[in-house]
C-alpha cells in the first residue's frame, strides 16, 4: 500500500533532536559514549542515537546498509532487485536465494495482505502511477471510472499473480509491486539489526518518521517520542505535540492524510490509495500510529489502518488482540475539531 511519511517524530534524550541539522552524515557526541549519526537515503532524512563504549563512528557502515536496502527493495533503482521482478514478463522468474532483504520484506507484506484482507496492498504501483503520486507530483488526470476499474484488474497481490516459493519469484500474471508503505520501516529493523550485531544495547533508529528504539537514553530512561497534532498543512515539529509516549524495545510508525495531498476543484486527494474502490481514501481517519515489535510489520499496519477507516480499524483489532498492536488513532471530529482513540495498551506507554 503507498503511502507517504506523513507525521515528523520528535525525539527527546537529554537535548531536542531535530534532523534540521545542516551537517548531514556526521557524528556527534552528545553525551559520553551517546553518538547521533544523520544522513539523507530513500528520498527522506535518517537520524540515529546510540551508545557505543568503543566510540565508533558507524555513519560510513549505517549508509552502507541503506544503500543495499535499496538495491533490493527500491523502485527508484532500476537495477534493484524489486524493479527487476516489476520488468518480468508473464511466466516468468528470478532467483532471489541472495536477497533476503527482499524476501524478508516481502513476508512482511504479503502476512499484513492476508491478513488486513487485502487492505494492504503492494500491488497498488499502477493506480499510484495514475493519480500521479509517484515522487509526490499532483497528476493532471481526468480520473475516468473506466480507467480505473481496469487498473483494478492489476492490483493482485496474491500468490496467483505473485509467487515467492524455493526462493524464486514466478510472476503468474502482470502486476508490479511497491513496497514503498513496509520498506522504510523495514530499514529501520535492518539497521536495528546490524546495530545489536555490533553488541550496541542501547540505541534509537529513525528513518522518515520511522523508528524503532531499545534500551534506555543518555537519561537512563525510556526513549520519548513526540506525535504531531494533525494541522492541514503544518511543517513536522513546527505546532505543538498531540501525544508524548515513551518507549523502549518497541517499533512506532505513522500514517496519515491531512499533511500530502493534492487539491484539484476543491477535491483534496489523498496520498493513501484504497485498493477496492481505486481512489484515494475519503474519511474521518487522518493518522494512525502503531506501536509494535518489528518496524516493517508497524509501517505496514499503519497503512492498511488508514484504508479501513476509524470504526474497522477498531473491529480489526478487537478481533486480532494476538498481533499485539498498540494502536492511536487520530480523526476528524466536527464538534472538536478533531478527536482521539487509543488501545489500552496504547494508553500504558503515553507520558
Amino acid at each position: 500500500m503507498y503511502k507517504i511519511r506523513l507525521i515528523s517524530l520528535l525525539i527527546f534524550s537529554v537535548f531536542l533532536f531535530s534532523c534540521e541539522s545542516e551537517k548531514e552524515e556526521s557524528v556527534k557526541s552528545q553525551t559520553p559514549h551517546y553518538y547521533q549519526t544523520t544522513g539523507r537515503a530513500q528520498g527522506t532524512t535518517y537520524s540515529i542515537i546510540y551508545e557505543d563504549n568503543k566510540k565508533r563512528d558507524l555513519s560510513n557502515e549505517i549508509d552502507s546498509v541503506l544503500k543495499q536496502v535499496d538495491q533490493e527493495l527500491s523502485i527508484y533503482v532500476d537495477s534493484s532487485t524489486i524493479s527487476k521482478i516489476n520488468q518480468l514478463a508473464v511466466d516468468s522468474a528470478l532467483e532471489v536465494g541472495d536477497k533476503p532483504l527482499f524476501i524478508a520484506c516481502y513476508n512482511i507484506a504479503k502476512d499484513v495482505y492476508l491478513k488486513t484482507d487485502k487492505s494492504f496492498n503492494p500491488a497498488l504501483y499502477p493506480l499510484v502511477k495514475y493519480w500521479g503520486f509517484l515522487n509526490f507530483e499532483q497528476g493532471d488526470l481526468q480520473h475516468q471510472q473506466s480507467e480505473i476499474d481496469s487498473l483494478l484488474l492489476l492490483i493482485d497481490f496474491s500468490d496467483k499473480a505473485l509467487e515467492l516459493k524455493n526462493q524464486k519469484v514466478t510472476k503468474h500474471k502482470f502486476c508490479n509491486i511497491d513496497f514503498n508503505a513496509v520498506a522504510q520501516g523495514y530499514s529501520v529493523d535492518v539497521i536495528a539489526t546490524y546495530l545489536e550485531g555490533l553488541g550496541v544495547k542501547n540505541y534509537m533508529v529513525e528513518v522518515g518518521g520511522e523508528l524503532k528504539t531499545k534500551g534506555k537514553n543518555a537519561k537512563n530512561k525510556d526513549w520519548r517520542i513526540g506525535i504531531d497534532k494533525p494541522i492541514e498543512n503544518s511543517s513536522p515539529g513546527e505546532k505543538e505535540f498531540q501525544i508524548i509516549v515513551s518507549i523502549s524495545g518497541k517499533s512506532l510508525a505513522t500514517s496519515g492524510s491531512y499533511r500530502k495531498f493534492y487539491e484539484k476543484e476543491g477535491i483534496k486527494y489523498s496520498h493513501t490509495i484504497n485498493p477496492f474502490t481505486g481512489k484515494p481514501v475519503q474519511h474521518h481517519l487522518l493518522s494512525t500510529t502503531v506501536v509494535t515489535d518489528g518496524c516493517g510489520k508497524a509501517d505496514a499496519y499503519a497503512t492498511a489502518f488508514m484504508v479501513l477507516g476509524v470504526e474497522k480499524t477498531k473491529a480489526f483489532l478487537a478481533q486480532n488482540k494476538a498481533l499485539n498492536l498498540s494502536v492511536y488513532l487520530v480523526y476528524s471530529d466536527e464538534e472538536k475539531g478533531w478527536g482521539t482513540w487509543q488501545t489500552e495498551s496504547f494508553n500504558e506507554i503515553i507520558d
